[in-house]
């Protein structure tokens, strides 16, 4: 096979939703060192000229934390070292439960950070992507996040000011609807549509009938957004491959969803090995 980029990986960047467009991303360094250094981000193939072929995904066992760049032996929070994890904002557990945001009460990591990424609008949406679920994000286009957790189906619900408003919503409908994907359905193939208009409908009376006090607009698009994926057949094996047991994976690419690429013989997250060393390799 032939060697096509190496570097630290990065989630993969995307464009359009019919099909989506992939392109591998990874971060290279100026120097061999351990200490800490600058990322310098390339966008590299578009992946899906590997589509259908044997490609080769080989991690060297190395990882650099996706924050500051030093070398760790262990991975936190999809590629953060140890001291990252415990002192960015970012890897808070607030980012995975934003209705508990401190941030009124003086107490975030890095209040610089705070203001610019939680203090700004954010959505509450539906997302159809192992069947339908509530969620946040503060992308625009929406669309940007429901790709990334393979959803086929997406329509906005309301848009606050704020990550924590935002997530005080999520929470109270998350009472009656799943805010989590089920990976294992995710990559086994298309879950059942579902009728994301009506379902609005529902959710945004739901809401309404809320003593919130807070402030929401109801987002004006009325029909769902349809997300096509480039996969050519789903893997007959749910099994997630594990680079740190088995670091080198050679297979038919048969298809992306999400953050996922999919193989005959299972899936990957590459979310999940962000700052992981790499070698990708095609026919």
């Amino acid at each position: 096979m032939k060697p096509i980029v190496s570097g630290f990986l990065r989630m993969m960047d995307h464009q359009g939703i019919d099909p989506v467009r992939y392109i591998w991303v990874t971060a290279t360094y100026d120097s061999n060192t351990s200490e800490k250094q600058e990322a310098h981000i390339q966008e590299n193939s578009d992946i899906l000229n590997y589509l259908g072929k044997k490609v080769k995904l080989e991690f060297t066992g190395k990882i650099r934390c996706v924050s500051c760049g030093r070398i760790t032996k262990k991975s936190f929070n999809q590629g953060n070292c140890f001291t990252c994890f415990q002192t960015l904002a970012e890897n808070d557990m607030c980012i995975l439960r934003p209705d508990t945001c401190h941030f009124h009460l003086g107490t975030c990591r890095e209040p610089d950070w705070g203001e610019s990424h939680c203090f700004i609008s954010h959505t509450v949406y539906l997302a159809n992507s192992s069947a339908i679920k509530v969620g946040i994000t503060k992308e625009n286009p929406v669309s940007n996040r429901w790709v990334d957790q393979g959803a086929v189906q997406g329509i906005p619900l309301v848009e606050v000011t704020s990550r924590r408003d935002a997530g005080i919503i999520e929470k109270e409908l998350s009472k009656v609807l799943s805010d989590r994907t089920t990976w294992q359905k995710m990559v086994a193939g298309d879950p059942e549509e579902v009728d994301l208009s009506e379902r609005k409908k529902e959710f945004i009376r739901k809401i309404e009938s809320l003593d919130l006090d807070l402030d929401y607009k109801i987002s004006p698009q009325e029909s769902p957004t349809t997300i096509r994926y480039p996969v050519q057949s789903y893997p007959l094996k749910i099994q997630s491959l594990a680079p740190d047991k088995n670091p080198v994976i050679e297979d038919v690419l048969t298809g992306i969803k999400g953050q996922y690429l999919l193989f005959e013989s299972g899936v990957i997250n590459i979310r999940a090995y962000g700052g992981y060393e790499t070698i990708l390799s095609a026919e």
